[in-house]
């Protein structure tokens, strides 16, 4: 009998009253839909914005490890590039000496290591001179 009466009470309401209160409910799950939305938004994104944290840290980290690969790889580079430089210009610097000495050599001009062996000669020469005047001093006196 119970159910009878509810079913007379439902066909009494006013379908303007049934339509106000689904409209209410409605509205107020939209409201606790959004509240729920915020709630969710705040939890997850503070765990979002520690995880971005955390992986610019990790990029970071990568982006100093590789630039600092690459600077060590350009300065060894740079380091091989003034050796070549240095022994290219060290063997260019002999070619052109032993072109040079090769040439004087056929005019007849001393090499640099013929003028400085006479040059020791001549101090050699200069000393014994001077050990023998210094000893002609003493048998005249």
């Amino acid at each position: 009998m119970a159910d009878t009466s509810t079913k007379t009470k439902d066909k009494n309401k006013n379908p303007f009253e049934e339509m106000q209160k689904e409209l209410a409910d409605r509205g107020r799950d939209v409201w606790l839909a959004g509240l729920g939305a915020l709630a969710t938004v705040e939890e997850e994104g503070s765990k979002l914005f520690a995880r971005l944290v955390e992986r610019g840290r990790e990029y970071e980290d990568l982006s100093a490890k590789q630039v600092k690969a690459l600077t060590d790889r350009v300065a060894k580079q740079q380091e091989k590039a003034v050796e070549r430089a240095e022994e290219t210009t060290t063997a260019a610097q002999s070619a052109v000496a032993n072109t040079v000495d090769k040439a004087l050599e056929r005019f007849g001009v001393p090499t640099r290591s013929e003028v400085s062996e006479l040059s020791k000669k001549v101090d050699k020469l200069s000393k014994q001179i001077d050990t023998l005047s210094k000893n002609i001093e003493k048998e005249a006196k």
